[in-house]
C-alpha cells in the first residue's frame, strides 16, 4: 500500500478487483450491479493507493489488498454518515 491515501469520486475508466469476484471489473459495471442510482454513484467515495483503488467506501473492497496470513499490518478505514443540518 502507498501513503498517502486519497478519496475521490469516481472517474471514467475506473476499475478494480472486487473483494470475492476472482477478476477485475470496471466501477461503472459494478455500481450498476450492486443497483446503486445515477444519483448515487458520485457521492461514493474511492479510496486510493496510489492509483489503485482500494475501497468504495461503504460497499467493497479491492481483493487484492485483502487481509491474509502475509499481512503484517493494518489499517482500519471507516466511513459514517453526517446528518445535514
Amino acid at each position: 500500500m502507498q501513503f498517502p491515501l486519497s478519496v475521490r469520486s469516481r472517474n471514467k475508466g475506473d476499475f478494480f478487483y472486487p473483494l470475492g469476484f476472482g477478476k477485475k471489473k470496471k466501477l461503472q459495471d459494478y455500481f450498476v450491479d450492486e443497483k446503486i442510482s445515477r444519483d448515487r454513484r458520485d457521492a461514493v467515495p474511492i479510496v486510493l493507493s496510489g492509483n489503485d483503488i482500494i475501497w468504495v467506501a461503504g460497499y467493497r473492497a479491492d481483493d487484492r489488498y485483502k487481509l491474509t496470513d502475509r499481512t503484517a499490518s493494518l489499517i482500519r478505514l471507516e466511513m459514517s454518515k453526517t446528518k445535514p443540518e
